[in-house]
């Protein structure tokens, strides 16, 4: 049984799967839907512009124009709920490889019990699990994981307020009897500016193609860290059981 587990590394198989969905399904995913919505575009514009020429009707004129707009609207806010979608993907797909290299390392070191509390993140829980079953030191490489709660924290602002940067709330100790007060929370625009399109009331979240691809990055290189971590232990444990020094 020594032997199968040293010669099959399920971490690297999990790094190079990783590694293929990211770039294939998401990035590939995200990039063929651009080039489609930017075909349909052009068409659009084309043919607005065709029918501005042959057109001397200035009401007319100004509705092709309007159009024009409306399209070159559309495209945009397209595009932004697409690269959204990819960085909620990636979120996604990051706490799933985590979670799989974690199920993996039963072999060696199985999981006694539920890591960390209710309102932690999943990302924490998963800190916290690795640091005690596996002594994989967080706080001495905190540069490789800082990136994961900008990454968390703009995928809820996406998925549970439908990508509104900006949200009404109530106050918590609000009087009902008097009247409800409500006030627009603006915390999220003032702690992620560089993520938020528009302001007050009509304030977007938006992922940039740079954003997007630096967590890309960041990703594939913390899953790639953990991959060689957590199989240079299990290689450690697979000889200290075999008696091999």
């Amino acid at each position: 049984m020594n032997e199968l587990l040293s010669d099959m590394d399920f971490y690297d198989d999990e790094y190079q799967q990783f590694q293929w969905d990211v770039h294939i399904l998401i990035k590939g995913t995200l990039d063929a839907s651009v080039r489609y919505l930017n075909t349909n575009t052009d068409t659009d514009l084309a043919e607005i512009k065709a029918a501005l020429e042959k057109s001397h009707d200035d009401e007319y004129q100004q509705h092709l124009i309007d159009e024009h707009v409306d399209v070159l609207e559309t495209n945009s806010r397209q595009e932004r709920f697409l690269r959204n979608m990819a960085l909620v993907a990636l979120a996604s797909r990051l706490t799933h490889a985590l979670r799989n290299m974690s199920k993996s390392a039963e072999s060696f070191s199985p999981r006694r019990r539920r890591y960390g509390k209710k309102n932690m993140s999943e990302f924490n829980r998963l800190w916290l699990e690795y640091t005690e079953r596996f002594g994989i030191d967080f706080s001495a490489n905190a540069d490789r994981i800082e990136f994961v709660e900008t990454m968390r924290v703009v995928r809820n602002q996406i998925v549970h307020e439908g990508a509104e940067a900006n949200t009404f709330k109530f106050n918590d100790d609000v009087d009902w009897n008097e009247g409800v007060t409500a006030f627009l929370d603006c915390s999220f625009s003032e702690k992620y500016p560089d993520y938020v399109s528009g302001d007050n009331i009509g304030a977007e979240v938006s992922v940039s193609r740079e954003q997007l691809n630096k967590a890309v990055e960041a990703s594939i290189t913390l899953v790639g860290w953990l991959a060689k971590e957590l199989r240079t232990r299990e290689l450690a444990n697979i000889r200290k059981t075999s008696g091999v020094q």
